[in-house]
């Protein structure tokens, strides 16, 4: 077969062969797909929109003192974790390009359009409940779905 032949083949191919490398989201993780906004720090009005893709996160937004930011790294979830479902955000880089430590946490799917959050920090411990300080100077936060 020329290669005239093989490429309109392998064009009709390729998504099929695309989505078997990516398989859809399944369990928890697919209720975590789309846009979100999370507040981060209430009292300063710092918000931080996510997005979810599959594995693939994507967060920005503009920091209290106005400068604007974008990180990038995947998320992994145990829904089946005891006590508390457990949430992991790793392989993050920063807007510098500069590897961020894993930040682990707990989570809660309140509806459809709200998931209860508590991260502990880049590279500290998992919390232990949802409780605002329960690793060092952590909160509770909600990802808030984004109406289209």
């Amino acid at each position: 077969m020329t290669a005239r032949r093989v490429l309109p083949v392998l064009a009709l191919l390729s998504p099929l062969l695309l989505a078997a490398d990516n398989p859809a989201p399944k369990g928890d993780l697919a209720k975590f797909q789309g846009k979100w906004t999370m507040v981060v720090a209430p009292e300063h009005d710092f918000t931080v929109a996510v997005q979810i893709k599959g594995k693939a996160v994507t967060a920005s937004g503009r920091l209290p003192n106005g400068d604007e930011f974008e990180i990038k790294g995947e998320i992994k979830l145990d829904d089946a974790a005891k006590p508390f479902k457990t949430v992991d955000w790793v392989n993050f880089t920063g807007p510098n390009g500069d590897e961020l430590p894993a930040n682990k946490g707990i989570y809660e799917l309140v509806d459809a359009d709200t998931i209860k959050i508590h991260n502990g920090g880049p590279g500290k411990e998992r919390p232990g409940a949802f409780k605002d300080g329960d690793v060092e100077d952590s909160k509770v936060t909600f990802l808030k779905r984004e109406k289209n």
